[in-house]
C-alpha cells in the first residue's frame, strides 16, 4: 500500500474507534435516536456541516464547477445559510419543544390520525435510500482511486464500515465522529482547493488564462444556455433550502440539542464556517481545466490530492472525502433505520414493543437498509452526472413534505387531510418528473424540486381550506402556547 492508502486506513480505523467508543453510552432508545438531547453547539455545527457536505461535494460538485463554472453552484450555499438561520433561530424552537425522536414523529404529534405519519415515513425511506446511494457512489470513486480496488470491492468495504458504525453507536456515535470528520475535511478544503490556483500560476494568472480559454467560468450561467443556466441556479438554490429545511438527517439535529440556546449558536457558527469551506474548496476547482491533465472531472479532486500537494497533505485530503462520505451516510442510515423501526414497525405493526426490543429492531433495520443501498449502488458506470442527478432526485423528495411540516407550524388551518394528500400525491409526481427529465421527455431545465414543492404547497393549501379539523387546530395552538410560556 502507498501512503494514500495507509493514511486512509488509519483515519478509517480512527473514525471507527471514536464512533464505537462514543457509542458505549448508547443504552436506550433516546440515546440511539437523539443522544439523550445533550449536544452542545460545537457538536451540532460539526454534524450539520459534515452531514450536509458529503462525498457528492468532493466528487460531484468539483466535477460540476470544472465543467460548467462555479458561480451558480456556489451561490446555492447562501440558501443553505438562510435556511439554517431560519431553522435555528425561529422554526426550530417549535420542533425542539415537541421532543421528537424521529422527524415522522412530528406528523404523529401535529396531525391527528396515522395518515400523515405513514406518508412521511414513506418519503423518508425513499429519499434517504436514494440519497445514500448517491453518497455511496461518490465514496466508491474515491476508494477506487486510493486502493485500486474494483467497484464491487470498494462498495463492500464502505458498506461494512458504515453499517457497523451506525448499528452499534446510533446518533451519539454519528454526531461525535461527524465533528471529528468535519475538522478533517475543513483542513482538506482549505489546502487542496487553493493548490489548483497555485499550480495555474497564482490567482491573477489563473484569471487571465481562464478569461481567454474558458470565459464561461465568469458567467452566471456557466457554459449552459441562459434559460438552462437560470433554471439550474434556481434548482440548486432551492435544493440547498430544501436540504436544510426538509432533509430528515439535518432536521433531526434540532432534537439532539442540549438547549434552544445551543441550537441557535450552532446555526450562527454554521453561517460563518460553511461559506468559508465551500468557497475554499469549490471555486479553485473551476480552474482545473487550465491544468490540461486529461483527467475526468469526477476524479479531479483525487488527482489534485495525489499530484499537486505533498503526499501527507494529499492523503489527509483523500481521508477527508472518505470522512465526508461516511459522515453523511451514517446520518442517512440512522434516520432511515429509525423511521423504519420506530415509525413503521413499532407504530403500525407491533405497537406493544418494549424499549429493549425497539433498540434491537432499530439496529437490525440498519442492516436491512444497508442491503438495499448495496444493491442500489451496483452501478457499472459512475460519473459526475450520475452522482449529481441522483442527488437532485433525492433532495427533490424533501419538497413533498416541507409544506406539511412548516405550514403545520405556522398556519393553524393546516389539516390532517391536507398534509396527507399533499405528500401522497407529490411523491409519485416527483418520481414521474425525474424519470421524464432523465429520458428527455421534458426539458432538462425543468427543476424537479420546484415542481414538487409548488404542487405540494398548492395541494396542502387547497385541501386544508376545503376541510375542517378542529383537532389539528387545537394541537397547533398547544404547540404555540408551549413555546410562548417557555
Amino acid at each position: 500500500m502507498d501512503i494514500y492508502a495507509i493514511i486512509s486506513v488509519f483515519f478509517l480505523c480512527a473514525y471507527l474507534f471514536i464512533g464505537l467508543y462514543a457509542g458505549r453510552q448508547t443504552k436506550s432508545v433516546e440515546d440511539h435516536y437523539v443522544m439523550s438531547r445533550s449536544a452542545t453547539a460545537i457538536f451540532i455545527t460539526g454534524t450539520l456541516i459534515a452531514s450536509n457536505l458529503s462525498s457528492v461535494t468532493f466528487t460531484g460538485f468539483t466535477a460540476t464547477v470544472a465543467t460548467s463554472g462555479p458561480l451558480g453552484l456556489i451561490s446555492q450555499f447562501g440558501a443553505s445559510v438562510t435556511g439554517s438561520l431560519f431553522l435555528g433561530l425561529f422554526a426550530g424552537r417549535y420542533l425542539y419543544r415537541m421532543r421528537l425522536l424521529t422527524v415522522p414523529d412530528y406528523f404523529a404529534k401535529r396531525y391527528p390520525g396515522k395518515g400523515p405519519q405513514l406518508a412521511a415515513s414513506i418519503i423518508v425511506l425513499v429519499s434517504m435510500t436514494a440519497y445514500m446511494i448517491t453518497v455511496t457512489l461518490g465514496a466508491v470513486v474515491v476508494i477506487n482511486n486510493i486502493f485500486g480496488w474494483s467497484n464491487i470491492m470498494s462498495l463492500i468495504a464502505i458498506m461494512v464500515i458504515i453499517t457497523l458504525f451506525t448499528m452499534v453507536g446510533g446518533m451519539r456515535s454519528v454526531v461525535v465522529t461527524d465533528t471529528v470528520m468535519f475538522l478533517v475535511f475543513l483542513l482538506a478544503a482549505l489546502v487542496i482547493g487553493p493548490s489548483v490556483i497555485i499550480k495555474a500560476g497564482g490567482f491573477a494568472a489563473a484569471i487571465s488564462k481562464a478569461a481567454e480559454s474558458f470565459p464561461y467560468l465568469f458567467a452566471w450561467n456557466g457554459n449552459a444556455p441562459k434559460l438552462n443556466g437560470f433554471m439550474s441556479i434556481l434548482e440548486m438554490n432551492l435544493l440547498s433550502f430544501l436540504m436544510v429545511l426538509g432533509a430528515p438527517h439535518l432536521i433531526s439535529r434540532v432534537s439532539i440539542a442540549k438547549s434552544e440556546r445551543e441550537l441557535g449558536k450552532s446555526m450562527i457558527y454554521l453561517s460563518v464556517l460553511l461559506p468559508l469551506l465551500i468557497i475554499s474548496l469549490l471555486y479553485p476547482f473551476s480552474f482545473f481545466p487550465l491544468l490540461n491533465t486529461g483527467v475526468k472531472p469526477v476524479a479531479s479532486y483525487v488527482w489534485v490530492c495525489k499530484n499537486l500537494v505533498p503526499s501527507l497533505i494529499g492523503s489527509i485530503g483523500l481521508a477527508g472525502v472518505v470522512a465526508a462520505a461516511i459522515s453523511t451516510a451514517t446520518s442517512l442510515f440512522q434516520q432511515a433505520s429509525a423511521t423504519l423501526s420506530s415509525c413503521i414497525i413499532k407504530d403500525f405493526l407491533f405497537p406493544n414493543m418494549n424499549e429493549k426490543q425497539l433498540l434491537f429492531v432499530s439496529r437490525l433495520s440498519v442492516v436491512v437498509i444497508g442491503v438495499i443501498v448495496f444493491f442500489g449502488s451496483l452501478n457499472p458506470s459512475i460519473s459526475g452526472a450520475t452522482i449529481m442527478y441522483s442527488f437532485l432526485f433525492a433532495t427533490a423528495a424533501f419538497g413533498a413534505w416541507i409544506p406539511a411540516i412548516y405550514l403545520g407550524l405556522l398556519w393553524k388551518k393546516a389539516t390532517t387531510t391536507g398534509a396527507t394528500w399533499s405528500m401522497l400525491l407529490t411523491m409519485p409526481l416527483i418520481i414521474v418528473v425525474a424519470l421524464a427529465r432523465q429520458k428527455g421527455i421534458i426539458p432538462i431545465w425543468v427543476p424537479t424540486n420546484l415542481v414538487g414543492l409548488v404542487f405540494s404547497m398548492t395541494t396542502m393549501v387547497i385541501i386544508s381550506l376545503s376541510t375542517k379539523q378542529e383537532d389539528a387546530e387545537s394541537i397547533y395552538n398547544e404547540i404555540h402556547n408551549k413555546v410562548e410560556i417557555a
